[in-house]
């Protein structure tokens, strides 16, 4: 996807992320995807790019969500996680030195709400074996074709109505409408950017939902559901994961969401973009060990070429469940790197994207 100074301005042109990744002959929609992706990195070894631990959160057999807080006490990488701001406890205050900025402040809290927490239960039994271009597994290969939870993060990127008929859709295609004598002939379709690694195919995302608003452990519940999984990228480790709902009000709401994050997107790149690779700054909103939205702020170290396309390793806090959240680079405009594991050494990295 084009991105950067000159990426999204007219954004609200796009009629979904499908769209806009169709125009990259590199890369191919649906079932297929990217799985023969090598011409992006010209044949050579990627494991100096991804070696390193994904951080989908994988729940014991039988457990399912009542465990993700003890991983949550237990956690090993970031004990205590002190590192992170619950997203409703953020102020000013926990921005860096020099970085008390409204609009900075806004765009955090914009694009929190826009982040949600994924669930899978399935693991699909045509994940590879290994990383492409590696010997390091692929990560749940050794679960394939399990029902086993796990939990990763994602952000909503567009919200599409449909109406009976539209695309040859008669009526609403979520559980709810499935199992329904009079399904719903209005329904929206949901696309959520995540790592391909936490959704690998569409027989993982009809097992998949995600929950949206988990700001604290009061929160209510709403979920939207998975259908399928449009664009996907093995090597780069990106997805579209596409989910739907008949709910109205929630459409709405993610609609208007989006909209206000991607002004304030459009307005803090503009003010930051001259300093973007001097400053460094990252934020990542994201959901550790399949809890409430946790905040964390840092700075990217290292920015890889990896054939026409980069990823970054960053010193921002992340923990299992993080996999999948978005990498906000400040004065970055549009590009999507999805958060995709950690490194030896503490710093993590990203999944490949267009800057």
């Amino acid at each position: 996807m084009a991105s950067g100074e000159d990426s999204l301005d007219d954004h609200n042109s796009m009629a979904s992320v499908e769209d806009s990744l169709d125009d990259h002959n590199s890369m191919a929609s649906g079932e297929d995807s990217l799985d023969d992706h090598n011409s992006m990195a010209s044949g050579e070894d990627l494991s100096k790019y991804f070696t390193g631990t994904h951080e989908v959160q994988e729940c014991l057999e039988g457990q399912g969500e009542v465990d993700l807080h003890t991983h949550l006490a237990n956690c090993e990488k970031n004990p205590g996680h002190t590192n992170f701001v619950p997203v409703n406890q953020l102020s000013l205050e926990h921005l860096p030195s020099g970085y008390h900025d409204n609009d900075l402040y806004d765009l955090t809290k914009a694009l929190a709400d826009i982040t949600v927490r994924i669930a899978v239960k399935l693991t699909s039994p045509d994940r590879p074996e290994f990383v492409p271009g590696t010997k390091d597994p692929y990560p749940c290969y050794n679960i394939r074709g399990q029902n086993l939870l796990r939990t990763g993060t994602g952000r909503v990127w567009e919200v599409i109505k449909y109406t009976e008929g539209m695309w040859g859709y008669r009526t609403c295609p979520c559980p709810e409408c499935d199992h329904s004598d009079t399904p719903s002939k209005v329904w929206w379709k949901v696309e959520v950017v995540t790592a391909r690694h936490v959704v690998f195919d569409s027989s993982e995302a009809r097992q998949s939902s995600c929950r949206l608003w988990f700001d604290d452990d009061k929160s209510p519940v709403v979920k939207i559901y998975g259908w399928e999984v449009g664009v996907s990228d093995t090597e780069g480790d990106g997805c579209v994961l596409c989910c739907v709902t008949h709910d109205v009000d929630v459409a709405g709401k993610l609609e208007e969401m989006v909209r206000g994050f991607d002004g304030l997107c459009d307005k803090v790149r503009d003010k930051y973009k001259r300093r973007r690779d001097v400053d460094k700054l990252t934020i990542i909103v994201s959901h550790p060990h399949g809890c409430s939205k946790q905040v964390s702020v840092g700075h990217w170290v290292d920015r890889q070429k990896v054939g026409r396309q980069t990823r970054y390793t960053y010193t921002t806090s992340t923990c299992p469940g993080s996999s999948g959240a978005w990498i906000y680079r400040l004065g970055c405009g549009w590009s999507y790197h999805p958060h995709s594991g950690a490194k030896s050494g503490g710093l993590n990295y990203s999944g490949m994207w267009w800057d």
